[in-house]
């Protein structure tokens, strides 16, 4: 505990920690919305939601486009419904569908209004 301090104490560790958390603000704070979200909800903590936010969450992290969109707020679940804060003018959406589609547990994405979604690759033509 000691060394923890000492580290954050020193000016060049603050200094590197405070620009780390500045250049991912966004990334942060759509974490903490979306799990904000899920933990203060009515009821019980049901460990499989938390876990299927915690991967799409992820997916949107890992791809450098979707990681830096200001556009892109927050993400929730309704039952197996993924529900996405976003502009809807914004046009990383179908990239966004096309990361998110294959994630276990996730059936539709739908914008706040509740209509789905669709990626950059209809799959409903026949």
């Amino acid at each position: 505990m000691s060394r923890l301090f000492k580290t954050i104490a020193n000016p060049f560790s603050r200094t590197a920690l405070i620009m780390f958390a500045w250049t991912h603000r966004r990334t942060i704070m759509r974490w903490g919305r979306s799990f904000w979200t899920e933990l203060t909800q009515p009821g019980r903590i049901d460990p499989k939601r938390v876990a299927v936010i915690g991967k799409v969450l992820w997916a949107i992290t890992r791809d450098p486009q979707l990681a830096g969109a200001r556009q892109l707020k927050h993400v929730r679940l309704d039952d197996d419904r993924l529900v996405i804060d976003a502009s809807t003018r914004w046009k990383g959406r179908a990239r966004l569908v096309d990361t998110l589609s294959e994630i276990e547990g996730v059936n539709a994405i739908t914008d706040e209004r509740g209509r789905v979604l669709s990626g950059s690759i209809d799959t409903t033509a026949a």
